[in-house]
């Protein structure tokens, strides 16, 4: 009872910290990692917009999504703050885009079963920079499985252990109690929550990196301003994590 305390807790705390940034979260330098990372998934499944059905979790405002939509036929994206969830809508909407191909859904847990995501099975499904604010991804990563079709994939891109980034999350006081895997993670931890996911062909590939001193170049870094007005110098290490569906 008490850990499904602690993880209601950190779920909420999630849903309200990123509810909060909804209205600002798209800046040049968000933007930027969404083109680098939506370049990437574009690189790792034949997309066909004809076809391939995507579930993108963790969406936020939806800058991926916006980024995958000339190459699927839809995309379901499902957030867990309500802000977030309304701008993505709000965007859809302004944007003249129909709710049957792009559309964002609100989701609190995932309870591992047919309810999650109405039963619905998916091409393709990406979580990215979401992981470490899980506080149980193995069981994520199963929920995820269980909704892919078969030969579908599951793409992860999230922080790898290295480049200071514990001293990073560590700095962001009011942000730290949302984030419980702050060292990110291996190449070993990946591989294993895929395969105990009973995904095939599990892999895991570094795509690129982002140093302190490049984030200044973009605006929106002013967001992190304590950690980026430090003396701490940290690099992010992006990994794309996938696994395929028997």
């Amino acid at each position: 009872m008490a850990d499904h305390h602690t993880h209601h807790e950190c779920a909420q705390a999630n849903a309200d910290y990123f509810s909060k940034r909804a209205q600002s979260y798209r800046t040049e330098l968000s933007v930027e990692i969404a083109k680098r990372c939506a370049s990437f998934i574009l690189k790792k499944y034949p997309f066909d917009s004809n076809k391939t059905e995507v579930l993108d979790f963790a969406c936020g405002p939806g800058l991926i999504a916006f980024e995958l939509l000339p190459h699927a036929k839809r995309i379901i994206g499902v957030d867990s703050a309500p802000g977030m969830v309304e701008v993505f809508n709000l965007s859809v909407e302004d944007q003249g885009i129909s709710p049957e191909k792009l559309q964002c859904i609100k989701s609190d847990s995932l309870k591992g079963d047919q309810s999650d995501f109405n039963g619905l099975l998916f091409d393709v499904i990406i979580c990215v920079r979401a992981y470490h604010h899980f506080e149980d991804p193995v069981h994520v990563t199963r929920v995820f499985a269980q909704h892919l079709k078969p030969k579908g994939r599951l793409m992860i891109i999230d922080f790898a252990n290295a480049g200071n980034i514990e001293a990073y999350f560590g700095h962001l006081h009011g942000h730290s109690h949302v984030v419980p895997h702050k060292h990110g993670f291996s190449s070993e931890q990946m591989i294993d929550m895929l395969k105990a996911a009973d995904l095939q062909n599990p892999q895991v590939e570094g795509i690129f990196t982002m140093t302190k001193s490049e984030m200044k170049h973009y605006q929106g870094y002013e967001q992190f301003a304590k950690v980026m007005n430090s003396n701490i110098d940290f690099t992010f290490h992006y990994f794309i994590a996938c696994g395929d569906k028997a």
